[in-house]
C-alpha cells in the first residue's frame, strides 16, 4: 500500500503529472508484491477476487494508512520540511 500526497515515481508515469505536483487529496494505492510480475498496481476489485483481503480489511488498511499520512504530515509540518509533506517528498 502507498499514500500519496504528491504525484510522483510510477504515480507520475501512469497519469502523465509533473514529479512533485501536489494532489487535491492523499490517495492510497495498493500494490501486488511479486517481483516476476513487475509489482502491480491492483484495484480493489482485484484484491477481494484474489481473496487476499477482505472488504472490511480493506478499508481498515485505507484507514490506518490514511491516519498515518496525517502523523507524518502534522510531524513535517511542526519541523523544517515547510508548509506541505509535498515539500519533504521533492525535496
Amino acid at each position: 500500500m502507498v499514500v500519496r500526497n504528491v504525484a510522483a515515481g510510477s504515480l507520475s508515469k501512469r497519469i502523465g503529472w509533473e514529479e512533485g505536483k501536489e494532489l487535491p487529496h492523499p490517495i492510497v494505492e495498493f500494490y501486488y508484491k511479486d517481483d516476476d510480475l513487475g509489482d502491480p498496481l491492483l484495484a480493489e476489485e482485484h484484491i477481494r477476487l484474489l481473496e487476499l483481503a477482505s472488504e472490511a480489511q480493506i478499508e481498515e488498511l485505507k484507514k490506518r494508512g490514511l491516519a498515518v499520512n496525517e502523523a507524518l504530515e502534522s510531524l513535517m509540518l511542526s519541523r523544517e520540511y515547510g508548509s506541505s509533506i509535498s515539500n519533504w517528498n521533492s525535496g
